[in-house]
């Protein structure tokens, strides 16, 4: 046994050595199945500026809205304007019946003619006439005034010699002193009349005629009140009375607004109380429009907050071919931060691996992994800081799919 073990080695190193080179190439090993690819849809990292915003509703006012008043009441016998009509400023609306206002002026006319007359004979003086009567008066008064002083002189003697009783000497001595108070009185009408009239005379007769222009005056601001006219230029939003009705003092029979601007109130919440300052300019969407948006500005913002904690704000817009109707439901649009991003990538192609947020680009056909620091949140873009640069492809869907080194597929149909 001890002899044969070296020939059964070397059988079986050469039975070895013939097996291995049995054929003209090396055996090889079967190749694996292709590693599979997956689609994704990608976006090049670029410069913008990122714009932040702030959206809040509001309803659109017109920038001046008046109710029209009577000052007094009456019935309506004409209406000169229907809602939605343009007026102007003075534009007849409306008119009332004014009969017995128009009489009420003729009669206040008619009676200052009268006070300006009654001034005009004062300052005139007396006619000739009238100055003989006076004058005949006096002297018939000084007549009288001698025949009682003779009597009471010839009644005194009487009376001393105890001739005539007590009630006879006091009789005289009336009819004496009535005499001379009737000469004093013809005499002083007499000065009056001859002379210029006295100061409070004057001042009394120019008094009446004050009060009678200014009964006039009255009258006729009365009468005006019959016309009802637009306080402004606008259009006629409603209309509250009819040919033939009363209308009341006080109570609104026309409502006139300004449409060539409207206002947007808007409640702006306390956290963004200091960011805005009027004259900043707004956008403001109007979806009852197809969503189209018009370009305004903040006029004012309350310093005081409301019940919500919201400070009211106040948005003007030009409205020159009034689309934007008083009512109309609203978004204004607020910038509260805007910068120029050296890259900015959409904010859909961001992954949060813990607290660490990362994005897949894509590197001749592989996936690569890359952590990036993020700044500035726009709407859909948010700006990266670092680990990436302009020009780069981003992966924006299939992200979920893939991890680093994967194969991928760039297709605009997604996965």
């Amino acid at each position: 046994m001890k002899r044969r073990w070296p020939v059964v080695v070397v059988l079986v190193v050469v039975a070895a050595i013939l097996l291995s080179r049995g054929g003209k190439e090396p055996v090889k090993e079967a190749a694996g199945p292709a590693p599979r690819s997956v689609a994704v849809s990608v976006e090049e990292v670029e410069s913008q500026t990122l714009t932040r915003l702030l959206q809040v509703r509001g309803q659109v006012r017109p920038v001046r809205e008046v109710n029209v008043v009577p000052k007094i009441s009456g019935i309506v016998c004409r209406v000169g304007a229907d809602v939605g009509q343009r007026v102007a400023a003075g534009d007849v609306l409306l008119e009332l019946e004014g009969d017995e206002l128009r009489a009420q002026v003729r009669q206040a006319e008619a009676a200052l003619i009268a006070a300006r007359a009654g001034l005009e004979k004062l300052l005139a003086g007396p006619r000739p006439e009238e100055l003989a009567q006076i004058q005949s008066a006096v002297n018939q008064a000084e007549t009288n005034f001698r025949k009682a002083q003779a009597n009471l002189e010839r009644m005194e003697e009487l009376h001393r010699q105890g001739i005539i009783t007590e009630d006879q000497w006091e009789g005289a001595v009336t009819a004496y002193e009535v005499a001379e108070a009737q000469l004093n009185s013809a005499k002083q009408q007499l000065a009056l009349a001859s002379g210029d009239p006295r100061q409070e005379d004057l001042d009394a007769v120019r008094a009446q005629v004050q009060q009678a222009e200014a009964n006039l005056e009255l009258a006729k601001l009365r009468l005006g009140y019959t016309t009802i006219t637009s306080p402004m230029d606008g259009v006629v939003a409603f209309r509250y009375a009819e040919n033939g009705g009363t209308v009341g003092v006080g109570t609104p029979v026309f409502t006139i607004v300004d449409m060539d601007r409207v206002i947007v109130n808007a409640q702006v919440t306390e956290s963004y109380a200091n960011r805005f300052r009027p004259g900043e300019k707004v956008d403001v969407r109007v979806d009852a429009l197809g969503g189209q948006v018009f370009p305004g500005h903040i006029t004012a913002i309350s310093p005081m907050a409301d019940q919500s904690r919201s400070f009211p704000t106040r948005i003007e817009v030009a409205n020159p071919e009034h689309l934007l109707k008083p009512g109309m439901a609203a978004e204004v649009i607020f910038v509260t931060d805007s910068r120029e991003a050296k890259m900015a990538i959409p904010a859909r192609a961001v992954l949060i691996s813990g607290n660490t947020p990362k994005v897949f680009v894509v590197e001749e056909g592989v996936a690569r992994e890359r952590v990036v620091v993020l700044g500035l949140e726009a709407g859909d873009l948010v700006e990266v800081l670092e680990g990436l640069a302009v020009g780069e492809q981003v992966v924006v869907r299939g992200q979920n799919y893939l991890e680093d080194g994967t194969v991928v597929n760039i297709t605009e149909q997604g996965w």
